[in-house]
Protein backbone atom coordinates (compact mmCIF):
# COMPACT_ATOMS: atom_id res chain seq x y z
CA UNK A 1 0.00 0.00 0.00
CA UNK A 2 1.25 3.35 -0.61
CA UNK A 3 0.06 5.40 1.55
CA UNK A 4 1.35 8.90 0.56
CA UNK A 5 -0.50 8.40 -2.76
CA UNK A 6 -3.44 7.53 -0.83
CA UNK A 7 -3.49 10.63 0.98
CA UNK A 8 -3.01 12.60 -1.47
CA UNK A 9 -5.28 11.12 -4.08
CA UNK A 10 -8.19 11.14 -1.64
CA UNK A 11 -11.58 12.81 -2.66
CA UNK A 12 -12.14 13.89 0.61
CA UNK A 13 -9.68 15.10 3.50
CA UNK A 14 -8.42 11.27 5.53
CA UNK A 15 -10.97 9.68 3.47
CA UNK A 16 -8.27 7.14 3.87
CA UNK A 17 -8.19 4.36 5.88
CA UNK A 18 -9.95 0.76 6.61
CA UNK A 19 -13.29 1.63 5.96
CA UNK A 20 -12.26 4.77 3.98
CA UNK A 21 -15.03 7.52 3.56
CA UNK A 22 -16.77 5.60 6.47
CA UNK A 23 -13.94 6.81 8.92
CA UNK A 24 -16.21 7.91 11.88
CA UNK A 25 -13.59 10.61 12.63
CA UNK A 26 -12.08 13.38 9.96
CA UNK A 27 -8.45 14.19 9.96
CA UNK A 28 -7.37 16.91 7.38
CA UNK A 29 -4.57 15.91 4.48
CA UNK A 30 -2.15 18.23 6.20
CA UNK A 31 -2.72 16.87 9.57
CA UNK A 32 -2.56 12.89 7.98
CA UNK A 33 0.34 13.46 6.16
CA UNK A 34 2.21 14.91 8.64
CA UNK A 35 1.21 12.11 11.03
CA UNK A 36 2.52 9.35 8.67
CA UNK A 37 5.86 10.74 8.16
CA UNK A 38 7.84 7.41 8.31
CA UNK A 39 11.59 7.86 10.72
CA UNK A 40 14.30 5.44 9.33
CA UNK A 41 16.54 6.24 11.94
CA UNK A 42 14.09 6.10 14.88
CA UNK A 43 12.82 2.61 13.99
CA UNK A 44 16.44 1.53 13.46
CA UNK A 45 16.85 2.97 16.94
CA UNK A 46 14.11 0.56 18.25
CA UNK A 47 14.97 -2.09 16.67
CA UNK A 48 18.62 -2.14 18.03
CA UNK A 49 17.64 -1.48 21.30
CA UNK A 50 14.81 -3.95 21.69
CA UNK A 51 17.90 -6.63 20.65
CA UNK A 52 20.18 -5.05 23.20
CA UNK A 53 17.59 -5.61 26.17
CA UNK A 54 17.67 -9.39 25.09
CA UNK A 55 21.23 -9.77 24.80
CA UNK A 56 21.90 -7.95 27.89
CA UNK A 57 19.17 -9.66 29.83
CA UNK A 58 20.70 -12.85 28.68
CA UNK A 59 24.13 -12.09 30.27
CA UNK A 60 22.84 -10.85 33.61
CA UNK A 61 20.81 -14.16 33.94
CA UNK A 62 23.65 -16.26 32.87
CA UNK A 63 26.08 -13.86 35.17
CA UNK A 64 24.09 -13.86 37.98
CA UNK A 65 21.92 -17.31 37.84
CA UNK A 66 19.32 -18.07 39.52
CA UNK A 67 16.31 -20.27 39.20
CA UNK A 68 13.90 -17.28 39.97
CA UNK A 69 16.00 -14.97 38.20
CA UNK A 70 15.65 -17.21 35.10
CA UNK A 71 12.01 -16.91 35.50
CA UNK A 72 12.01 -13.18 34.91
CA UNK A 73 14.47 -13.09 32.67
CA UNK A 74 12.41 -15.16 30.51
CA UNK A 75 9.36 -13.34 30.73
CA UNK A 76 10.75 -9.83 29.96
CA UNK A 77 12.56 -11.87 27.19
CA UNK A 78 9.17 -12.68 25.88
CA UNK A 79 7.95 -9.21 25.95
CA UNK A 80 10.89 -8.05 23.84
CA UNK A 81 10.18 -10.88 21.22
CA UNK A 82 6.58 -9.27 21.00
CA UNK A 83 8.30 -5.34 20.77
CA UNK A 84 10.03 -7.05 17.45
CA UNK A 85 6.77 -8.62 16.14
CA UNK A 86 4.76 -5.45 16.90
CA UNK A 87 7.81 -3.97 14.88
CA UNK A 88 7.54 -6.21 12.48
CA UNK A 89 3.73 -5.00 12.23
CA UNK A 90 5.10 -1.91 11.02
CA UNK A 91 7.31 -3.53 8.62
CA UNK A 92 4.19 -5.07 7.40
CA UNK A 93 2.81 -1.88 6.52
CA UNK A 94 5.71 0.12 5.49
CA UNK A 95 6.20 2.32 8.19
CA UNK A 96 9.64 1.10 9.28
CA UNK A 97 11.99 2.50 6.24
CA UNK A 98 11.36 4.33 3.00
CA UNK A 99 12.72 2.10 1.05
CA UNK A 100 10.59 -0.91 0.33
CA UNK A 101 13.09 -3.85 0.03
CA UNK A 102 15.18 -2.84 2.92
CA UNK A 103 11.66 -2.28 4.82
CA UNK A 104 10.87 -5.78 3.89
CA UNK A 105 14.70 -6.96 4.67
CA UNK A 106 14.23 -5.94 8.18
CA UNK A 107 10.94 -6.85 8.64
CA UNK A 108 12.13 -10.89 7.81
CA UNK A 109 15.47 -10.75 8.90
CA UNK A 110 15.91 -9.05 11.50
CA UNK A 111 11.77 -9.23 13.37
CA UNK A 112 9.78 -11.62 11.66
CA UNK A 113 12.17 -15.24 10.87
CA UNK A 114 13.79 -15.17 14.69
CA UNK A 115 10.37 -15.76 15.34
CA UNK A 116 9.68 -18.65 13.17
CA UNK A 117 7.09 -16.52 10.74
CA UNK A 118 7.14 -14.62 7.85
CA UNK A 119 6.62 -11.14 7.10
CA UNK A 120 5.43 -11.42 3.82
CA UNK A 121 2.78 -14.08 4.94
CA UNK A 122 1.02 -11.90 7.47
CA UNK A 123 1.20 -9.42 5.36
CA UNK A 124 -1.88 -11.09 3.39
CA UNK A 125 -3.21 -12.06 6.30
CA UNK A 126 -3.51 -8.87 8.24
CA UNK A 127 -4.14 -6.53 5.14
CA UNK A 128 -7.35 -8.64 4.93
CA UNK A 129 -7.88 -8.19 8.11
CA UNK A 130 -8.13 -4.76 7.96
CA UNK A 131 -9.91 -4.89 4.88
CA UNK A 132 -12.69 -7.15 6.11
CA UNK A 133 -12.57 -6.22 9.97
CA UNK A 134 -14.87 -8.18 11.63
CA UNK A 135 -16.89 -9.29 8.57
CA UNK A 136 -17.17 -13.13 7.49
CA UNK A 137 -14.34 -12.22 5.31
CA UNK A 138 -11.87 -11.38 7.98
CA UNK A 139 -9.24 -14.21 8.11
CA UNK A 140 -8.89 -13.60 12.26
CA UNK A 141 -12.52 -13.99 12.87
CA UNK A 142 -12.85 -16.97 10.72
CA UNK A 143 -10.42 -18.78 12.27
CA UNK A 144 -11.57 -18.12 15.46
CA UNK A 145 -15.07 -19.05 14.88
CA UNK A 146 -15.88 -22.02 16.68
CA UNK A 147 -13.31 -22.02 19.47
CA UNK A 148 -14.70 -21.57 22.94
CA UNK A 149 -11.69 -20.16 23.99
CA UNK A 150 -12.95 -16.99 22.12
CA UNK A 151 -16.51 -17.23 22.86
CA UNK A 152 -16.88 -13.95 24.93
CA UNK A 153 -17.90 -13.25 27.85
CA UNK A 154 -15.70 -16.45 29.16
CA UNK A 155 -16.27 -17.55 32.82
CA UNK A 156 -13.56 -16.36 35.23
CA UNK A 157 -12.26 -19.94 36.18
CA UNK A 158 -12.66 -20.25 32.15
CA UNK A 159 -10.32 -17.42 31.43
CA UNK A 160 -7.54 -17.79 34.36
CA UNK A 161 -7.24 -21.33 33.16
CA UNK A 162 -6.40 -19.98 29.71
CA UNK A 163 -4.21 -18.14 30.64
CA UNK A 164 -2.27 -20.03 33.24
CA UNK A 165 -2.06 -22.76 30.17
CA UNK A 166 -0.12 -19.75 27.90
CA UNK A 167 1.87 -18.94 30.68
CA UNK A 168 3.34 -22.14 31.69
CA UNK A 169 3.43 -23.45 27.70
CA UNK A 170 1.07 -25.61 27.35
CA UNK A 171 -1.33 -23.83 25.00
CA UNK A 172 2.22 -23.72 22.98
CA UNK A 173 1.18 -25.88 20.21
CA UNK A 174 -2.21 -23.24 19.62
CA UNK A 175 0.75 -20.46 18.65
CA UNK A 176 1.93 -23.30 16.09
CA UNK A 177 -0.91 -24.00 14.98
CA UNK A 178 -1.93 -20.04 14.24
CA UNK A 179 1.70 -19.55 12.54
CA UNK A 180 0.66 -22.75 10.23
CA UNK A 181 -2.59 -21.03 9.51
CA UNK A 182 -1.29 -17.88 8.43
CA UNK A 183 1.28 -19.08 6.51
CA UNK A 184 -0.77 -21.60 4.52
CA UNK A 185 -3.18 -18.35 3.14
CA UNK A 186 0.01 -17.55 0.89
CA UNK A 187 2.14 -18.84 -1.74
CA UNK A 188 5.94 -18.20 -1.21
CA UNK A 189 8.33 -18.13 -4.32
CA UNK A 190 10.72 -21.34 -4.34
CA UNK A 191 13.93 -18.58 -4.33
CA UNK A 192 12.04 -16.79 -1.48
CA UNK A 193 11.96 -20.26 0.81
CA UNK A 194 15.20 -21.51 -0.02
CA UNK A 195 16.92 -17.85 1.43
CA UNK A 196 14.51 -18.12 4.52
CA UNK A 197 15.47 -21.97 5.32
CA UNK A 198 19.49 -21.21 4.34
CA UNK A 199 18.96 -18.50 7.23
CA UNK A 200 17.65 -20.94 9.58
CA UNK A 201 20.50 -23.41 8.37
CA UNK A 202 23.62 -20.98 8.58
CA UNK A 203 21.75 -19.81 12.50
CA UNK A 204 21.36 -23.33 13.57
CA UNK A 205 24.97 -24.09 12.84
CA UNK A 206 26.43 -21.14 14.38
CA UNK A 207 24.46 -21.90 17.30
CA UNK A 208 25.53 -25.52 17.41
CA UNK A 209 29.23 -24.60 16.41
CA UNK A 210 28.97 -22.08 19.62
CA UNK A 211 27.98 -24.47 22.00
CA UNK A 212 24.67 -22.51 22.46
CA UNK A 213 22.08 -24.89 21.67
CA UNK A 214 21.04 -25.21 25.51
CA UNK A 215 20.73 -21.06 26.05
CA UNK A 216 18.91 -20.95 22.47
CA UNK A 217 16.08 -23.58 23.80
CA UNK A 218 16.37 -21.31 27.66
CA UNK A 219 16.41 -17.78 26.27
CA UNK A 220 15.00 -18.03 22.79
CA UNK A 221 12.33 -20.85 22.39
CA UNK A 222 10.68 -21.33 25.98
CA UNK A 223 9.89 -17.43 26.24
CA UNK A 224 8.59 -17.58 22.79
CA UNK A 225 6.25 -20.40 23.54
CA UNK A 226 5.41 -19.61 27.09
CA UNK A 227 5.05 -16.09 28.30
CA UNK A 228 4.83 -14.49 24.65
CA UNK A 229 1.48 -16.76 23.87
CA UNK A 230 0.30 -15.43 27.22
CA UNK A 231 0.98 -11.62 25.88
CA UNK A 232 -0.48 -12.58 22.61
CA UNK A 233 -3.30 -13.80 24.29
CA UNK A 234 -4.40 -10.72 26.28
CA UNK A 235 -3.50 -8.40 23.29
CA UNK A 236 -5.84 -10.15 21.11
CA UNK A 237 -8.38 -9.85 23.58
CA UNK A 238 -7.96 -6.44 24.15
CA UNK A 239 -7.99 -5.06 20.58
CA UNK A 240 -11.39 -7.15 19.26
CA UNK A 241 -12.77 -9.24 21.68
CA UNK A 242 -15.10 -8.43 24.97
CA UNK A 243 -16.98 -5.55 23.54
CA UNK A 244 -20.68 -5.50 23.21
CA UNK A 245 -22.81 -2.05 22.11
CA UNK A 246 -25.56 -1.39 19.57
CA UNK A 247 -24.03 1.95 17.98
CA UNK A 248 -22.50 0.70 14.76
CA UNK A 249 -20.76 4.05 13.97
CA UNK A 250 -17.72 2.35 15.32
CA UNK A 251 -16.34 -1.28 14.33
CA UNK A 252 -15.66 -3.89 17.13
CA UNK A 253 -11.98 -2.40 17.98
CA UNK A 254 -10.98 -1.30 21.33
CA UNK A 255 -8.35 1.18 22.90
CA UNK A 256 -6.47 0.80 26.11
CA UNK A 257 -5.04 2.92 28.20
CA UNK A 258 -1.76 1.26 29.24
CA UNK A 259 0.24 2.10 32.40
CA UNK A 260 4.16 2.26 32.21
CA UNK A 261 4.34 -1.37 33.49
CA UNK A 262 1.52 -2.48 31.24
CA UNK A 263 3.36 -0.85 28.52
CA UNK A 264 6.66 -2.98 29.11
CA UNK A 265 5.41 -6.50 29.53
CA UNK A 266 2.05 -6.13 27.58
CA UNK A 267 2.08 -3.33 24.91
CA UNK A 268 5.13 -2.31 23.95
CA UNK A 269 5.41 0.37 20.46
CA UNK A 270 2.46 2.01 21.48
CA UNK A 271 -0.01 -1.50 20.39
CA UNK A 272 -2.70 -0.43 22.64
CA UNK A 273 -3.49 2.28 20.30
CA UNK A 274 -5.68 -0.34 18.37
CA UNK A 275 -8.58 2.31 17.32
CA UNK A 276 -6.11 4.62 15.41
CA UNK A 277 -4.00 2.16 13.82
CA UNK A 278 -7.42 0.31 12.57
CA UNK A 279 -8.59 3.84 11.04
CA UNK A 280 -5.33 5.43 10.17
CA UNK A 281 -2.97 2.55 9.29
CA UNK A 282 -0.24 5.17 7.76
CA UNK A 283 0.39 6.36 11.30
CA UNK A 284 3.79 4.28 12.17
CA UNK A 285 3.73 3.35 16.07
CA UNK A 286 5.74 6.40 17.33
CA UNK A 287 3.10 8.78 16.54
CA UNK A 288 0.17 7.25 17.50
CA UNK A 289 0.38 9.06 21.07
CA UNK A 290 -0.42 12.22 19.18
CA UNK A 291 -3.08 10.25 16.69
CA UNK A 292 -4.46 9.18 19.84
CA UNK A 293 -4.59 13.31 20.97
CA UNK A 294 -5.47 14.37 18.03
CA UNK A 295 -8.39 12.52 17.60
CA UNK A 296 -9.87 13.13 21.11
CA UNK A 297 -9.99 16.84 19.98
CA UNK A 298 -12.75 15.76 17.02
CA UNK A 299 -16.37 15.54 17.58
CA UNK A 300 -17.68 12.56 18.35
CA UNK A 301 -14.38 10.55 19.52
CA UNK A 302 -14.55 10.17 22.87
CA UNK A 303 -18.17 9.92 22.73
CA UNK A 304 -18.07 6.45 20.21
CA UNK A 305 -14.70 4.79 21.14
CA UNK A 306 -14.63 1.70 22.90
CA UNK A 307 -11.30 3.00 25.43
CA UNK A 308 -10.47 0.68 28.34
CA UNK A 309 -8.58 2.26 31.06
CA UNK A 310 -5.49 -0.67 31.88
CA UNK A 311 -5.28 -4.44 30.59
CA UNK A 312 -6.72 -5.38 33.74
CA UNK A 313 -9.90 -3.65 32.76
CA UNK A 314 -10.03 -5.61 29.38
CA UNK A 315 -9.85 -8.72 31.12
CA UNK A 316 -12.84 -7.19 33.32
CA UNK A 317 -14.92 -6.85 30.41
CA UNK A 318 -14.11 -10.32 28.51
CA UNK A 319 -15.86 -11.88 31.66
CA UNK A 320 -18.54 -10.03 31.47
CA UNK A 321 -18.03 -7.48 34.06
CA UNK A 322 -18.14 -3.70 33.64
CA UNK A 323 -14.37 -2.62 34.32
CA UNK A 324 -13.63 -1.04 37.87
CA UNK A 325 -10.89 1.17 36.11
CA UNK A 326 -13.16 3.90 34.70
CA UNK A 327 -12.09 6.73 34.90
CA UNK A 328 -10.90 10.01 32.39
CA UNK A 329 -10.19 9.62 28.75
CA UNK A 330 -6.18 10.79 28.76
CA UNK A 331 -4.42 12.33 25.52
CA UNK A 332 -0.87 13.74 26.04
CA UNK A 333 -1.91 16.61 27.33
CA UNK A 334 -3.27 15.72 30.36
CA UNK A 335 -7.21 13.91 30.89
CA UNK A 336 -10.65 15.07 29.70
CA UNK A 337 -13.59 13.88 30.68
CA UNK A 338 -15.12 10.68 28.81
CA UNK A 339 -16.65 7.76 28.09
CA UNK A 340 -14.71 4.53 29.48
CA UNK A 341 -15.09 1.00 28.76
CA UNK A 342 -18.52 1.22 26.98
CA UNK A 343 -18.20 -0.36 23.65
CA UNK A 344 -18.63 1.20 20.48
CA UNK A 345 -19.10 -1.36 17.18
CA UNK A 346 -21.15 -3.76 16.04
CA UNK A 347 -21.75 -7.17 18.13
CA UNK A 348 -19.39 -9.76 16.54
Amino acid sequence: MNYGSAIESSPEPSGFGDIGTNIPVKLSKEELRELSIVNPILACIHVGAEWGLIVATIYICQRFWHPMLYVFAAAFIASRQHALLVLMHDGVHYRLLRNRRLNDWMSEVMLAWPHFVSARQYRKNHFAHHRYLNSAQDPDLKRRKGDPAWAFPLAVPELAKLLLRDATGLNAAAMLKLAASVASADTVPVRLLVVRYGFYAAALGAIIYAGALEGFALYWVIPMFSWLVFIMRIRSIAEHHGIEGPDSAYPLIRTTQASWLERIWLAPKNVNYHIEHHFFPSVPFYRLPKLHATLLSKPGFREGAHITRSYWGVLEESVGRAPSHRGDVRGEGGSTPGRIGRAAGATG
